[in-house]
């Protein structure tokens, strides 16, 4: 087998896996919306999420007027980005971690199977 069927292979296996990922994660993401328990946790999620930004901001700013003493105001409109935006994404991850479990369960489960059946057809069981 030559290095570029070798290449070829590989990136045919790497895209079955993603492909599988993808696809374990997306009916992962159904499944769990489709709960009437969790049919609005995103929604909510991106309402709760804002106090979290608001705080980040406000810690942003005054992180961004301690630290530049030059020029202050260029130092508070980046810590007030900054930390907006990571105190809505942390509180987003957070409020979403039974989504986000779900979906890397189900990509995790449908990886596994193509692993498994890659390993298989490289390596046959002959029984008896």
């Amino acid at each position: 087998m030559s290095i570029s069927d070798k290449i070829k292979t590989n990136l045919a296996y790497g895209k079955e896996l993603v492909e599988s990922g993808i696809e374990g994660a997306s009916e992962a993401r159904k499944t769990v919306l489709a709960a009437e328990d969790k049919a609005d946790l995103v929604h909510v999620a991106v309402q709760e999420s804002w106090q979290s930004a608001t705080i980040g901001a406000m810690a942003g700013a005054l992180v961004g007027v301690l630290s530049d003493e030059q020029k202050p105001t260029r130092g508070v409109i980046f810590g007030v980005l900054l930390g907006a935006a990571v105190g809505y994404a942390s509180s987003f991850a957070w409020k979403t971690r039974p989504l986000t479990s779900a979906m890397a369960h189900g990509a995790g489960k449908r990886i596994s199977r193509v692993r498994d059946q890659h390993w298989l057809t490289d390596h046959p069981i002959n029984y008896g």
